[in-house]
């Protein structure tokens, strides 16, 4: 019987929306509901989280049906962008280039407009397939052999059986390898280099240095040409090395644990790294890594305790100042502020996050506040997660945005809306609700089981509902 009266209110209350009710805003709780959040942005909403189609003032679009999928418009930056079970698949599609990827799979059209343009199709470590900027096509299955474009830094890479044979270049740079990594040499402008690793190797570089190893790593040598940083240096594994620099010198003990070092620009010792560090000049610093250390370098100071648990950073950037603490994985704090220039008015705050990981997240940026629980994703504005995931674990939302304000409860159960000093309303999810509405006339409304009893007053015009299809109510007369 429970059953059946639930099912028939649920009818009604679908009845009512769709049907009998022609008003641009329904809420129906966790079932369905379209109502314009505070930005003005309108959102429908069916079965809680499940479903979500929204439209925002400027003409951005988010649909969901979560947590399968999500898709994402904007036409200002003319990006659109989909995810399927998110990370195991998306797509994107910016302007007139296209891309989308399956687990470790990526196809990217350059292009779409142009049937012959660049693209890539690459399976990751075993096919690769595409076109290349001059759109001559290549295509390679790893490790059997072919030709890859734009991979690893390089313009192209040629290989038969790898590591049995490959040629690479960039611009009019080449290198053969035979054997990686024990056989390599590269020339072009300027620029030689040679291997047989372990063994011997050399790399030069006409106006920058040369440098040389026999036996790897146990003997190393090199000659710098930088300006103002020319000079030699050596290192004789695991013993000692030394830096004899223009400006700065090195002396190097057990490699790479000891390390003293003098310049112009800053002295720094290691002894042992990487548990002491220390530092002056452009860098300030001393760590007892990873128990404590602390680190200011230009306008950013840092520092840990117990590493990388606990952090603090500030950054200040003259006009603008921002402090950052974190307790990883739990907290995570930041403020931003604007200093004033005017003797005694404090920095005011500009934005706001704090998040105490899984139970909550504050967010504040200017006169725009959130507060929500819960908070599952220990990341900070995952796009992805935002859409397809972390509606469906929030159980509890404020968002303030200027004198408009909205709280929500388990997707809908529980709904308190504000907009300035002429609206209100309350719902408790099928319940009861009532709305004070004084932008366009002078409203008020309440209902019981959403309509099994109900009042409204419209201006001068009142009427009242009984089980839900019987309305009583009289019209206002002419004179």
């Amino acid at each position: 019987m429970r059953r059946f009266s639930l099912a028939i209110v649920l009818l009604c209350c679908v009845c009512q929306a769709f049907g009998f009710d022609k008003a641009r805003e329904f809420d129906f709780g966790f079932v369905a509901s379209r109502l314009a959040d505070p930005d003005g942005n309108m959102r429908l909403k069916i079965l809680g989280p499940i479903y979500e189609r929204a439209c925002a003032t400027n003409g951005a679009q988010l649909r969901a049906v979560r947590p399968f999928y999500s898709s994402f418009t904007d036409p200002a930056t003319e990006r659109h962008r989909k995810d399927m079970l998110w990370p195991i698949a998306s797509s994107t599609q910016f302007r007139k280039e296209f891309r989308w990827r399956f687990l470790l799979t990526w196809y990217t059209d350059f292009d779409r407009t142009d049937p012959k343009s660049r693209y890539r199709l690459w399976a990751f470590l075993l096919y690769f397939q595409g076109r290349d900027k001059d759109r001559n096509p290549y295509m390679a299955l790893f490790p059997v052999g072919g030709k890859v474009c734009d991979i690893l830094g390089r313009d192209e890479i040629r290989f038969v059986l790898f590591p049995v044979y490959a040629r690479s270049h960039i611009n009019e740079v080449e290198t053969k390898d035979v054997l990686w990594p024990i056989y390599s040499r590269t020339e072009g402008k300027g620029i030689y280099r040679f291997r047989v690793f372990p063994f011997y190797g050399r790399n030069y570089h006409r106006d920058r240095f040369e440098k040389r190893f026999i036996l790897w790593p146990f003997w190393t040598w090199g000659h710098y040409k930088y300006p103002r940083a020319s000079g030699t240096a050596y290192i004789l594994w695991p013993l000692w090395g030394h830096f004899d620099l223009e400006d700065q010198k090195s002396w190097l003990f057990i490699p790479p644990l000891i390390r003293f070092s003098s310049g112009q620009r800053m002295n720094y010792n290691y002894c042992p790294w990487p548990v002491v560090q220390w530092s002056s000049g452009e860098i300030e610093k001393f760590y007892l890594w990873p128990l404590w250390g602390k680190k200011t370098m230009h306008s950013v100071r840092s520092a840990f305790f117990l590493w990388p648990v606990f952090r603090t950073e500030q950054i200040d950037r003259g006009d603008l100042y921002s402090q950052r603490f974190l307790a990883l994985p739990f907290i995570h704090s930041e403020v931003r502020k604007e200093r004033s220039h005017e003797p005694g008015v404090k920095n005011s705050v500009v934005a706001r996050y704090h998040k105490i990981w899984p139970l909550m997240s504050y967010m504040q940026e200017g006169g725009n506040k959130r507060f929500r629980v819960l908070e599952l994703w220990p990341l900070r504005n995952t796009g992805p997660v935002e859409r397809e995931y972390a509606p469906i674990w929030t159980l509890y939302t404020h968002t303030l945005m200027g004198d408009s304000y909205d709280d929500e409860l388990l997707w809908g159960l529980y709904r308190c809306r504000k907009r300035g000093a002429d609206y209100r309303s309350v719902s408790l999810f099928p319940v009861v609700s009532w709305t004070r509405d004084d932008r366009d006339g002078n409203r008020r409304e309440w209902s019981i089981l959403k309509g099994l009893l109900g009042y409204k007053r419209d201006g001068t015009q009142k009427s009242v509902r009984v089980l839900y299809l019987l309305n009583f109510g009289g019209k206002e007369k002419k004179p």
